[in-house]
């Protein structure tokens, strides 16, 4: 009798380990699935960041510009007229339009930058607000910008790094405006 040839068995191949590569593959597709699950965090996490970074710059860009408003208008300064409180929450007013194409004086001028500050900060930043405080101390004026905003989207996303759910940033200039 002759040995039926589909039932061969090549040599150096044991007949146990039929279906060990199948099941190679699944345990490789576990593996793989688990790593792109964690690569898909890490990019969230890394955006929710990356949109509190973009909020600081925010913040330092509206605290400059406001005291460059300042700089350009000493009379208003040395009168406390930039000196506002920190509100309770954000303001609502629309964008003033005071002195765009009128000759305003720096009473005026400062209600129209304070005006202007305080919608950019409500409008640039989540629930965004501001402060000023300014004193003249024997010629060399101290200023105090202050701006607050909701900062919760990168506190859901660090809460083991302790963020903040409001961001504080404070910027003080001592200079002679």
């Amino acid at each position: 009798m002759s040995a039926d040839p589909t039932n061969h068995i090549p040599s150096g191949h044991p007949q146990h380990a039929a279906g060990f590569s199948l099941l190679e593959v699944l345990i490789a597709l576990v593996i793989l699935s688990v790593g792109l699950l964690g690569i898909a965090a890490m990019i969230s996490t890394t955006l929710k960041s990356n949109d509190s970074a973009y909020m600081r710059t925010q913040g330092t860009a509206l605290a400059y510009n406001i005291i460059d408003r300042m700089r350009a208008n000493q009379t208003a300064v040395d009168n406390g007229l930039y000196n506002i409180t920190l509100p309770a929450s954000a303001s609502t007013a629309a964008n003033p339009t005071t002195c765009t194409n009128a000759t305003c004086d720096s009473t005026a001028l400062a209600v129209y930058d304070l005006g202007q500050w305080e919608y950019n900060a409500a409008r640039l930043l989540p629930q965004g607000r501001g402060g000023i405080t300014s004193a003249n101390n024997g010629g060399v004026t101290l200023v105090t910008v202050t701006l607050l905003w909701n900062d919760s989207r990168a506190h859901d996303s660090l809460q083991k790094s302790g963020a903040p759910t409001a961001t504080t940033f404070s910027l003080s200039v001592s200079s002679v405006l």
